[in-house]
């Protein structure tokens, strides 16, 4: 996305919010804006920290929790540490537990809330499935077998 263009966006949503246009919002914005690496805070506080090195890790983190707030990124917690996603739309994630890189992948279709399951607001569902990629999978070629 052009720089304008996520500038505008971004202003809107901070009208939107009731919050300041600030440098440090607008640097975790456009670092987070459409990234699909599921960075964790320190991989953002580096990466902003390019451009405003005042930037401390403490703001990052407030900044990305207020964006997964307000349901512009989502949290993905009980990893290793928290991670953040641009991609908020339906979609699961699997996760290597050898090199913890996160890769997304669509629905399947005709997926639903379980009925069973509905016993107050769902804010979201997840799929989340967890294994040896394929780049972890070549380098142990005998990984252990899945437990049941």
């Amino acid at each position: 996305m052009r720089t304008a263009k996520i500038h505008s966006d971004f202003r809107e949503l901070c009208r939107e919010n009731g919050w300041k246009c600030t440098p440090q919002r607008l640097s975790v914005y456009r670092f987070v804006h459409g990234n699909l690496t599921h960075p964790d805070v320190d991989t953002v506080w580096e990466a902003v920290r390019s451009s405003l090195p005042s930037i401390t890790r403490e703001s990052v983190y407030r900044i990305l929790n207020e964006f997964a707030e307000q349901g512009i990124i989502r949290r993905l917690d009980h990893i290793d540490n928290a991670r953040y996603d641009s991609r908020t739309g339906l979609h699961g994630h699997f996760i290597c537990r050898k090199c913890g890189r996160i890769t997304d992948f669509d629905w399947p279709e005709g997926t639903v809330f379980p009925e069973d399951a509905q016993t107050g607001t769902i804010d979201h569902m997840e799929i989340r499935l967890i294994g040896l990629c394929r780049e972890c999978s070549f380098a142990n070629p005998h990984p252990e077998t899945s437990r049941k």
